[in-house]
């Protein structure tokens, strides 16, 4: 990887966490420069606006989860209970680690009616997150159902996130991970 490449990947990681903690709007290219600790102006180097740096971001967590949980969906060498096991496990050491919940749902919630060139990347998050449930539920489910059960298992995941961030209280998302473990029972 080349410097200019690092650099920005860094740049990406610590915004991350600042839009996920503060969002969108309450976040300035001052806060971000800030956190990253470089000028302002070497932003604007990698990145052309705020939006860009958004979306940047948003997709940059997508690849993550591609590959760190997605995609444990489709190592068909291991069982069924297995990939659903790593799935789980690596969703709860990410979400426990990341202050202020998902970035994907955060900006849905702050941002989707005025800022619509997010909802391509955001929907190709959950979609991708739908499909590697439902692949691992057609084990067990016929299509229809493995589907529907895939996006419970998400809207469950995503709500539990949310009421631990509003009680401070990780309870209500290990609930909904154990829900989404005994899909398969």
């Amino acid at each position: 990887m080349s410097k200019s490449a690092e650099v920005k990947r860094q740049i990406i990681s610590k915004c991350l966490e600042v839009f996920r903690k503060d969002g969108y709007y309450n976040t300035g290219i001052k806060k971000l420069a800030e956190a990253c600790e470089i000028k302002q102006s070497l932003f604007y180097y990698y990145f052309e606006s705020k939006e860009h740096l958004l979306e940047e971001i948003l997709k940059a967590v997508h690849g993550y989860f591609a590959r760190r949980v997605f995609n444990l969906a489709y190592q068909e060498e291991k069982s069924v209970h297995q990939r659903l096991e790593e799935m789980v496990e690596i969703t709860r050491e990410v979400f426990m680690r990341a202050e202020g919940g998902c970035i994907m749902a955060n900006t849905v919630l702050e941002m989707v009616q005025e800022q619509p060139q997010f909802i391509p990347v955001i929907r190709g998050f959950f979609d991708d997150w739908i499909a590697a449930n439902a692949h691992l539920l057609k084990e067990r489910y016929v299509e229809k159902v493995a589907i529907e059960k895939a996006e419970q298992a998400v809207q469950d995941v995503e709500g539990g996130i949310m009421l631990m961030r509003l009680y401070n209280d990780p309870k209500y998302f290990f609930k909904a991970l154990e829900r989404g473990r005994r899909l398969l029972d």
